[in-house]
């Protein structure tokens, strides 16, 4: 991200719910990513434009049901793969997340396997204790 953009945000009306910006932005991105399409291709395939494609995937700009729809159709996803955010802000993926989902988004199974092995024995440490009952 350029230092420009970092350090101005589009203002957000009253209206805009943050999390849910956030939430169908991040969703966007992965899902596009996972079939390889840079944001002007989809926006192409969607009859919008890769700047707006953009734009909601950073949360800047809300996007009607209508085009939301073109898109599911566009990336062969159902519409409420898009739209199934929870009710708060903790529902949000973090952008760490969403990074280490890209890094396995249509990888080989066992190549998933393999990542989730990794990470599984990177953290096994961080666990709480178990306590039994008795």
């Amino acid at each position: 991200m350029t230092a420009l953009r970092q350090k101005w945000k589009a203002p957000m009306s009253e209206r805009a719910i943050p999390h849910v910006r956030d939430f169908l932005g991040q969703r966007l991105r992965i899902l596009r990513k996972r079939v390889r399409l840079s944001q002007a291709a989809l926006g192409k395939r969607s009859r919008l434009s890769g700047k707006f494609i953009g734009e909601v995937e950073r949360g800047e700009k809300s996007i009607s049901i209508d085009s939301l729809y073109r898109v599911s159709v566009s990336l062969n996803v159902p519409l409420s793969l898009l739209t199934d955010v929870g009710r708060s802000r903790s529902s949000v993926p973090s952008r760490d997340a969403e990074r280490v989902l890209a890094l396995v988004v249509d990888r080989p199974r066992p190549t998933v396997r393999r990542a989730y092995a990794i990470l599984q024995k990177m953290f096994e440490d961080d666990r709480p204790a178990r306590t039994t009952r008795r």
